[in-house]
This record gives C-alpha cells, sequence and structure tokens, in this order.
C-alpha cells in the first residue's frame, strides 16, 4: 500500500460516521432508523417489519419518560429529553463537518493531510475505546442502558474503529516525519 492509499483509505473509514447519522441534524428522532434497518444485523438477523418502531411509538417512549417524573421534576424531565434530541442534532452536525473536512482533505496533497489525519487517529482511538466499552470492557465508564446489539455493535466496531486510528496514525506518521 502507498502512503496515499493509507492515507485515502484512513479518511475514508471515518466518514462512516457523517454518512449514517446525517439525517438526525434536522431530524433527530430518525434515529430510529438506525435502530429499525442497521443494529438487526448485529443481532444477527435481518430487519423485520413487525419488530420495527413507528415514530408514534417513539414519541409514546419520550412521553413516557416525561410522564414517569413527580409533577416537580416536569420542567427537569423535558429539559433532559429536549437535551437528548438537542445533542443527537450536535452530533450527527459534528460528524457531517468531519465529513465535510475528510473531503476537503482529499483534494490536498499528502504532505498537507498531517493535522486531519492527527485528529482523525484521536476520534478513531477513542472511538474504538467507547465500543470496546460496550462490548463488555469496563475501563472507560458506564453505559448503563447497553442492549444486546449494541454489545454487539461494540465487538464489530472495535476492531474496525482499531484499523481507522492505525491506519491514520501510520499516515500521520508518514506525513510528519
Amino acid at each position: 500500500m502507498t502512503e496515499n492509499s493509507i492515507s485515502t483509505f484512513a479518511l475514508a473509514i471515518c466518514m462512516l460516521p457523517g454518512i449514517l447519522h446525517s439525517v438526525e441534524v434536522a431530524y433527530p428522532m430518525m434515529a430510529r432508523l438506525i435502530v429499525n434497518y442497521v443494529l438487526p444485523f448485529f443481532e444477527p438477523g435481518l430487519p423485520k417489519a413487525r419488530q420495527q418502531l413507528t415514530a408514534q411509538e417513539q414519541m409514546g417512549m419520550l412521553d413516557a419518560a416525561l410522564s414517569s417524573v413527580p409533577e416537580e421534576k416536569k420542567t427537569a424531565a423535558g429539559d433532559y429529553v429536549f437535551l437528548l434530541l438537542f445533542e443527537q442534532r450536535q452530533n450527527s452536525l459534528a460528524f457531517l463537518s468531519v465529513m465535510a473536512g475528510i473531503i476537503y482533505g482529499m483534494q490536498l496533497p499528502l504532505e498537507e493531510r498531517e493535522i486531519l489525519h492527527f485528529l482523525l487517529m484521536m476520534m478513531s482511538a477513542l472511538f474504538m475505546l467507547v465500543n470496546a466499552n460496550h462490548a463488555g470492557i469496563s475501563f472507560l465508564g458506564k453505559h448503563p442502558k447497553v442492549s444486546l446489539n449494541g454489545r454487539n455493535v461494540g465487538i464489530a466496531f472495535t476492531p474496525i474503529w482499531l484499523v481507522g486510528a492505525v491506519l491514520n496514525y501510520m499516515a500521520f506518521n508518514a506525513i510528519a516525519h
């Protein structure tokens, strides 16, 4: 593999979250598309219509969360649900911003991609750690609601992000020296 092909592949891997989560910028509730059409492959299985969440059911889940708190905490509960969806949108925007930087970076000569590879090396390494945590390695905090498919995603994506981190390190190291 040439340094340029390592760089290009390293950059391409890091576009995956932007591609997968792009619609959530405008519609954070569309995360259910990932739940309905992506996560079933980690069972392993295929998406089944009878097991898919609808928009109405998804809204019902949020309404049930809001109605489960005492009256004096309704404002805080509403703010918490707002924050979850707000963060969903901001994460999607961050992924799209990374994707825009990658597309721009792919147009640059190899020697000008150094900072981009450093950033993506760090992102990939941190994504790898979070996925390893979801897979069951408990050294990086605690997610209190990891589902079976969430655990399987962690198992599947830990090595993908390891590859992303290593390739971005290789590209960074080749350019920096």
